[in-house]
């Protein structure tokens, strides 16, 4: 009886026309963004490679992050960070610079596509469809009078709503399933991107937890249908959940976390950093002086310029300190946010896909982390042009890289989002399910 029940929900959805447009907008979508991401993606890739290429290390460094292939499924944070950093042992940034004065043409011809990815598609596109399909699948049988026949011919309650749920939840996860492949085969043909098994897996990873995020609002959008007895009323009540859900409590969140945590202004950064050089101030002055004495008096003099370095060294040192803390301030006002909107789906599934995308602040923290240990080597080889000139000469440039996240650290990392999700589809789908048993179909 069960089998009968999902199919026949099967035929009735995709004779819907509501998810014949959903569909239709929902491949539109994909294809397009997912086109115009890989062209954006391939851009900036050779505009990372040119600069890389010409990028000259001497007093001044630069140093470039690679685009994230998968940014053209999920842009997270990849963009907006940017990719280009200069430093020196006068000055070492805490934050990049952006993408390299090149305007990609996804800036140029696509801008209002800036926002539209995977992950976009999923969390909106995806999740109106769900409500749009699932809204009226028991109040306007109610209505109808069709759920009081069926239930007087001895259908059982619980084969009727089970039957109810997996067959709305093979039309959706159907849906997503093809979306996910038109975006693959886009990617796979493309001649700029490489599908790696790593790749393969975080794609794998994305549609899970995009599948589990639309399973949540599912769940929510049965229950309502069943809680309710008319379709208007369940659809009111669902959009007015979809946007606190996806709008309003994450924005809350934000609102909560600058109100709870306090970021100093320039004017207090600029009193931490003269504080902290302090005790070295007298010292740096009196080496300044000598090292600009020389330079006058056209003398050299390894001791003095040795000095100078490191005295310089040390202030960037510790004013870059006393940025990083501020910075380390803004994350955990960020990270704060996010907690505080914990339940809401839309949070979560952020959270949890940009980090398997690596376009996520943990991807560019460990880009950061290796930029700090790029410049004490390279400091440490600036110093040895005064102390063994031919050491220095022959000792390369230090090569910079960093430690990306791996994929089973991902998939650790984003083990409370599963978990939390899973909860939150069981919990309405358990009252869901109690509630349709003790319906009144009259």
């Amino acid at each position: 009886m069960i089998k009968i029940i999902i199919k026949r929900e099967i035929l009735e959805y995709f004779k819907s026309s509501k998810f014949l447009i959903g569909l239709l907008l929902t491949v539109v979508l994909i294809t397009i963004s997912t086109v115009i991401n890989i062209e954006d993606y391939q851009q900036r890739r050779q505009d990372y490679l040119d600069a890389n290429k010409d990028a000259e290390k001497r007093f001044r460094v630069e140093i470039f992050r690679e685009p994230q292939v998968l940014s053209t499924l999920v842009q997270g944070k990849d963009r907006k960070l940017g990719n280009r950093l200069e430093y020196s042992y006068l000055n070492l940034p805490t934050r990049t610079s952006g993408y390299m004065g090149f305007a990609s043409q996804h800036q140029q011809y696509f801008s209002g596509f800036a926002a539209v990815d995977f992950a976009f598609v999923v969390r909106v596109v995806l999740s109106l469809l769900v409500i749009f399909l699932a809204y009226n699948a028991v109040s306007e049988e109610k209505v109808r009078g069709t759920l009081k026949l069926a239930l007087s011919n001895y259908l059982p309650r619980d084969q009727l709503i089970l039957g109810k749920f997996f067959g709305g939840l093979f039309v959706i996860l159907g849906s997503l399933l093809f979306a996910t492949l038109i975006a693959i085969f886009i990617m796979m043909i493309h001649p700029s991107i490489s599908l790696t098994a790593t790749v393969l897996i975080r794609i794998a990873s994305m549609f899970g937890i995009s599948a589990l995020f639309l399973i949540c609002f599912y769940t929510i959008t049965l229950f309502v249908s069943v809680s309710a007895n008319r379709p208007t009323i369940s659809l009111l009540i669902l959009l007015q959940i979809w946007i606190f859900l996806i709008v309003i409590y994450p924005n809350l969140g934000v609102v909560l976390s600058k109100q709870l945590i306090k970021l100093p202004s320039p004017e207090q950064i600029s009193q931490q950093k003269v504080a902290s050089f302090e005790p070295y101030q007298d010292e740096y002055i009196k080496s300044r002086d000598a090292f600009t004495e020389m330079v006058q008096n056209g003398k050299s003099d390894n001791e003095i310029q040795l000095k100078n370095v490191e005295l310089a060294a040390k202030r960037t040192e510790m004013w870059y300190q006393v940025d990083k803390d501020f910075v380390d301030r803004l994350t955990y006002q960020m990270k704060l946010a996010q907690n505080i909107s914990i339940l809401s789906p839309a949070v979560l599934y952020d959270m949890a896909i940009q980090r398997y995308a690596q376009t996520d602040i943990v991807e560019f923290e460990s880009f950061m982390e290796g930029i700090v240990r790029n410049w004490h080597k390279y400091v440490d080889r600036y110093k040895l042009r005064y102390t063994d000139l031919e050491a220095y000469r022959i000792e390369k440039f230090p090569e910079f890289s960093y430690l990306s996240d791996p994929i089973e650290k991902s998939l650790a990392a984003t083990l409370p989002q599963w978990i939390i999700m899973f909860l939150f589809s069981l919990l309405f789908f358990v009252l869901c399910y109690v509630k349709f048993l003790r319906k009144d179909v009259r």
